[in-house]
């Protein structure tokens, strides 16, 4: 049903002004960006800890560790069964559209850098928000940051595994998924697909 759907779907032509952003890659770089922002955030929450009245120690250490043990283990299934109704990136792959253009251009290695580093600096800020904003509500004590990161660790690896999920489905497809977007900072509004070259 979902290949009748896309032979009907018309070709998109892809302007000057616009990028190819490898789908996959896309994918796999934004779970690494949310995993690494939850590495981040241990660092953070040390730190808040250790200036605090009570200071650090190897008692809220273990909460924090257990804390986030026990909510990446509680919402890696949820999250992997409630974000494939809507919230993944393979779910686009049945509305992508083929493209086609006289230059059709990949976004280069440094669009990328300045890409993600943009895109880790706001996962970076929203998610240290969200940190302050529940252990100022929860208090300190290793629970809240522990539950912050065990959602982020728990988020990026499901869409990690997404990634592989897209790279899987263009092999078995031959077809290369492009997230189209215009210069100099979209990351793609339209999803399309080329051939793959050799199939």
């Amino acid at each position: 049903m979902a290949r009748k759907k896309r032979q009907k779907t018309k070709t998109i032509r892809i302007g000057a002004r616009d990028l190819l952003w490898d789908y996959a890659r896309l994918a796999r770089m934004y779970a690494l960006e949310i995993i690494g922002v939850a590495l981040l955030l241990v660092a953070v929450s040390i730190v808040l800890e250790a200036t605090s009245e009570d200071g650090w120690t190897w008692t809220w250490l273990g909460v924090l560790i257990g804390m986030t043990g026990i909510t990446g283990l509680v919402f890696f299934p949820l999250l992997r069964a409630w974000l494939r109704k809507g919230g993944l990136p393979s779910i686009r792959l049945p509305d992508a559209q083929p493209a086609e253009g006289a230059r059709m251009l990949a976004a280069a290695p440094s669009d990328w850098r300045r890409f993600a580093a943009l895109s880790s600096i706001l996962l970076f800020v929203g998610s240290v928000a969200v940190l302050l904003f529940l252990v100022a509500v929860l208090g300190r004590g290793g629970t809240a940051e522990g539950v912050v990161i065990g959602v982020l660790l728990a988020w990026g690896l499901v869409t990690l595994e997404d990634g592989r999920r897209i790279q899987r489905t263009q092999d078995d497809e031959k077809r290369v998924y492009w997230a189209a977007g215009r210069r100099p900072w979209g990351a793609g509004n339209r999803l399309v697909f080329t051939i793959s070259r050799g199939s």
